[in-house]
């Protein structure tokens, strides 16, 4: 089971709700990764949504890249053989979504902020999982199971 935490940090008014059904859908499609990664605990993930200078400078620091992006994450598990300590919940990852490139995007995209969020948040997900888009292969499986849970 996932815990989420939620913040957001800038004034764009956003309901907690349309993450935590997300989070829901995702751990329903991917049980048996979860449970397999989690070794059948409790993890915790959280979001902050931000805004393109805060995603930027997180992009500089961790990436080396000075430019805003959508989405990052943050994953502290590496694989399934991680040493887990049985307790409290797993710190699993940390997700930071730009809501000015969220913004930018859907109306690229002509579908909602909230839309793009909810595909940005899972995106995310996917990467605290072990799921990467190194190559066609993997960014078409990343899409296939992003597809199921959205």
């Amino acid at each position: 089971m996932l815990k989420f935490l939620f913040s957001n940090e800038t004034d764009v008014a956003i309901s907690k709700t349309v993450f935590v059904e997300i989070v829901a859908k995702f751990e329903k499609v991917l049980k048996m990764k979860v449970e397999k990664t989690l070794n059948c605990q409790k993890g915790e993930i959280s979001l902050t949504l931000v805004d393109d200078r805060k995603i930027q400078a997180l992009n500089c620091d961790y990436r080396g890249k000075n430019t805003p992006t959508d989405v990052l994450s943050f994953a502290y598990i590496e694989d399934e053989k991680t040493n887990i300590t049985h307790g409290s919940a797993i710190q699993v990852g940390d997700i930071f979504i730009s809501t000015d490139t969220a913004k930018r995007q859907a109306k690229d995209h002509k579908h909602s902020l909230e839309k793009e969020l909810s595909i940005l948040f899972v995106h995310g997900l996917l990467h605290l999982f072990g799921f990467d888009h190194n190559n066609d292969k993997e960014e078409a499986e990343m899409e296939k199971r992003a597809k199921k849970i959205l």
